[in-house]
């Protein structure tokens, strides 16, 4: 494992222990807290993957970074640069981010996301990908009408859309993938856009371009197929994730309809 590595875990570990145990050192009277060296250890090899094992060598090393971290400490504090203004308007900084993220822990404490919700946004999910067909799809975008007319007119007489986007597509990225959207499933789509590709089989060009904010779309679908929604157990984590995160924009929501913001 990289020192820097292990420097953070040390770091990490001894803010975090509130309550001394037996010290395994002092430096210049302060006492390093075994337990100090018992949470690196402990996180080192968990986060190892059983690489690591917890060996005299290494809380031999974890202590000697220990040491070297309090006189690092202690030099800085002889210096008075935990005084500075640059230090202190850090300090706050950081001060303010652990507030947040307590405050979004404690959001999500009060309203936990059940099981039960979990599942029934899955079913919702899963109906939206499930009987919907899925679209492998290229596009052009072009700045006029006219233009996305006449790209059409051409590609339809033969030319590889690929090279035509790559060399008249304002999306940015299309020199690169050469206008590839990828797999999209027709249930996710914004309706214009699924609309618009409902109408284009496999292997065709669409016959009219769709507009939008970045200009007028040109559409290959270059393979269909059957949608299918993952597995409940794959996706139950992220669903979870995205509920809670509601749940937490919804009473900052709220807290903002109720401030006094001019």
């Amino acid at each position: 494992m990289k020192l820097s590595r292990l420097a953070s875990i040390v770091a990490v570990s001894a803010l975090s222990l509130p309550v001394l145990a037996a010290p395994v050192a002092t430096v210049n009277g302060s006492a390093i807290d075994k337990s100090e060296v018992d949470r690196a250890v402990s996180q080192l090899v968990k986060n190892s993957g059983g690489k690591m094992q917890d060996t005299p060598a290494l809380r031999e090393e974890i202590k000697d970074r220990l040491i070297g971290r309090e006189l690092a400490l202690q030099e800085a504090k002889r210096r008075g640069l935990d005084k500075t203004p640059q230090f202190t308007e850090r300090l706050e900084r950081v001060r303010e981010e652990l507030l947040q993220e307590a405050l979004l822990a404690d959001i999500a404490k009060q309203s936990p996301v059940g099981d039960a919700q979990v599942k029934a946004a899955y079913d919702q999910f899963a109906a939206r990908l499930n009987g919907n067909k899925e679209m492998k799809v290229r596009q052009i975008v072009v700045a006029s009408e006219a233009d996305a007319n006449k790209l059409i007119a051409d590609l339809k007489k033969g030319g590889s859309f690929e090279a035509a986007a790559r060399a008249k597509s304002i999306q940015p990225g299309a020199k690169q993938n050469g206008g590839d959207m990828g797999w999209g499933n027709l249930g996710l789509m914004e309706p214009p856009l699924a609309e618009a590709l409902k109408t284009i089989g496999k292997g065709q060009i669409g016959d009219k371009p769709l507009r939008s904010g970045m200009g007028y779309h040109v559409f290959k679908v270059e393979d269909i197929r059957n949608g299918k929604a993952p597995a409940f157990d794959d996706v139950k984590a992220q669903i979870s994730r995205d509920l809670q995160q509601r749940e937490i924009a919804k009473v900052i929501d709220g807290l903002r309809a109720k401030a006094k913001i001019q």
